[in-house]
């Protein structure tokens, strides 16, 4: 039997976040990821963006979660030798007057002034389609987390960390915390969507929806460097091409691109873009969501060697890094107690109460 302190299942942004924070608190991980190329870690767009669009307010903890965000992912640039986090302002296009308007009251009454960087007269931007004006949201950025999560999965192969498959719960014996012939103290679950066939955390409050996003060629766009939004986002990736995404669609939920998926998005490009547009490819995968938007981390009441770190949604390359610092934390005995997870609305979906 090989022993390590924990096991860490799947290898998307939340299990390998917290796999590196492990190691880096001196404790050995194997890691047993399947390697889903459409993983919804691997199709998501990576955005840090500390402001929620539609109602013009600051994401949840955005003031604590922006900083930490940037801080982790330049460490582990650095730990793993790429670049994949870049600094981009985020354009915001009003869709009337009317949201221009709010965004103008809520800048100067509000503390949005601390993220809202300018304000563009309508018609700024010549391959835009901006009748009403935009806002610039300044500092945000982006992390290219297919660079992100391949960079880390061939440090953990260096280091003979990870064991590439799909985990067996016929193998693995809840007591003991074995799985074949790995004995370990502890094991989370880090694994997506497939939580759903997850014996132990199956009751969360998960709900599935595929994304799909679509990589498109602007030849007459280039030195442009903000990430647009309206309705979706168009972010640049360099050499004329971009991302655009995402859809949500709650009924399929395979990894195939849909003709409906498909069609929305190139209506939205059509909404944003004054200019011709080339679609190069596109791609779909399968995210979990908590309908109040709020992580599901903590430890089996039942099994408190057995725990579970999902449900980040769309807002995990911003989250992500402090949620599983602190997660890390309290495993390891840094910290006796969560301080911004709130583990008591965890342990309700097990119907315990304090």
């Amino acid at each position: 039997m090989k022993a390590v302190d924990y096991i860490v299942v799947g290898q998307g942004i939340a299990g390998t976040l917290l796999a590196f924070d492990l190691i880096d608190a001196n404790k050995s991980v194997v890691i047993v990821d399947v390697n889903l190329k459409a993983s919804a870690s691997r199709v998501a767009a990576g955005l840090i963006n500390p402001v929620g669009m539609k109602r013009c307010i600051p994401s949840h903890n955005s003031y604590l979660y922006f900083p930490k965000a940037i801080e982790r992912y330049r460490q582990l640039e650095q730990k793993l030798g790429a670049n994949f986090l870049e600094i981009k302002p985020i354009l915001r296009l009003f869709s009337n007057k009317s949201i221009k308007n709010e965004w103008q009251i809520k800048f100067s009454n509000t503390n949005m002034h601390r993220y809202i960087s300018k304000f563009f007269d309508e018609n700024t931007f010549s391959a835009l389609k901006d009748a009403n004006g935009s806002a610039e949201v300044y500092p945000a950025s982006h992390i290219d987390l297919k660079t992100f999560l391949d960079k880390s999965r061939e440090y953990f192969k260096t280091k003979c960390l990870i064991l590439e498959e799909r985990f067996d719960f016929s193998k693995f014996d809840p007591n003991e915390i074995s799985y074949k012939s790995i004995q370990s103290n502890n094991i989370i679950f880090c694994e997506g969507y497939r939580i759903k066939d997850n014996p132990y955390f199956n009751n969360l409050p998960l709900s599935l929806s595929k994304g799909e996003i679509m990589t498109i060629r602007i030849p007459t766009l280039e030195n442009f460097d903000k990430i647009v939004s309206k309705g979706v986002y168009i972010l640049p990736l360099g050499n004329h091409l971009f991302t655009v995404g995402a859809t949500y669609n709650h009924s399929d939920l395979t990894d195939k691109i849909t003709h409906e998926g498909q069609t929305f998005l190139r209506d939205k490009i059509c909404d944003i873009l004054s200019v011709d547009f080339e679609i190069i490819s596109s791609v779909a995968g399968v995210r979990p969501t908590v309908k109040d938007r709020k992580t599901l981390i903590g430890l089996h009441p039942n099994y408190n060697k057995i725990g579970v770190f999902n449900g980040l949604g769309t807002r995990g390359a911003l989250q992500g890094p402090s949620l599983s610092a602190e997660f890390s934390a309290v495993l390891v005995g840094n910290q006796k107690n969560f301080q911004n997870i709130d583990n008591q609305r965890f342990m309700s979906f097990f119907g315990v109460r304090k």
